[in-house]
């Protein structure tokens, strides 16, 4: 069992959080992205360009007090144009000081971003996590999650290579709907032949029947919510 983020599944180059609008991906790459910067140089790399409202931009403040390096593909200046965005991208993917966090946009848009530099990527090394909530629109089930990835992965031109367990309610969230989402998330995981590595539980929500149920399946990861809903 784990608490904090296992470095074993962090890759040292680039790692990459993908999912459907909602899904969680931005609070994970935050909470990775803060654990990492106690022992590495962090790039946090926000290619969410859709999502006005729910985003890592909203909360610059406590990512910079971090001392962490943030990189908006989010148009805030009008005088910066995406030429000068993907450069600041390009040269932290290719730079061999740090560790990257991309948090992509839950949309073909947000995807193409990173897509542009699957190149560098191959060349450099990376890892795709698929982050799954089983409670938001059209990841209910492991058939519509399976064609999420698969659509992902096309826009991409890259594989997803582990998939994070993040089915909540927010404060709503009880143990039995942790426990629900186990079972469709390791069958995914099985489909598509990749990893089920990480289950997202808040620490309020922690008891001892609902982390022995989750040790059949991952690693508990305890997050804490930064961006507030």
């Amino acid at each position: 069992m784990c608490m904090t983020v296992p470095l074993s599944f962090v890759n040292r180059k680039t790692n990459i959080f993908v999912g459907t609008a909602g899904s969680g991906k931005s609070e994970i790459a935050l909470n990775v992205s803060l654990e990492l910067g106690e022992f590495f140089n962090v790039n946090l790399i926000d290619a969410d360009v859709i999502n006005f409202y729910y985003n890592l931009r909203s909360i610059k403040h406590i990512i910079e007090n971090k001392n962490i390096n943030f990189i908006s593909t989010h148009f805030e200046d009008k005088s910066i144009d995406l030429p000068v965005l993907s450069g600041r991208v390009f040269e932290a993917l290719s730079s061999s000081n740090g560790v990257n966090i991309i948090d992509v946009g839950g949309d073909e848009l947000g995807s193409r971003v990173v897509g542009q530099f699957k190149e560098l990527l191959d060349k450099k090394g990376y890892s795709v996590f698929y982050v799954a909530n089983i409670y938001r629109p059209f990841n209910s089930n492991e058939e519509e999650i399976l064609q999420n990835m698969q659509e992902i992965e096309k826009i991409l031109g890259i594989n997803i290579t582990a998939i994070i367990n993040n089915s909540h309610l927010l404060s709503e969230t009880n143990p039995e709907d942790v426990i629900r989402s186990l079972k469709i998330i390791q069958n995914v995981a099985d489909k598509k032949d990749i990893p089920y590595i990480l289950t997202v539980v808040e620490e309020n929500l922690f008891e001892e029947e609902l982390l022995e149920e989750i040790k059949k399946y991952s690693l508990v990861y305890a997050i804490k919510r930064y961006i507030i809903r």
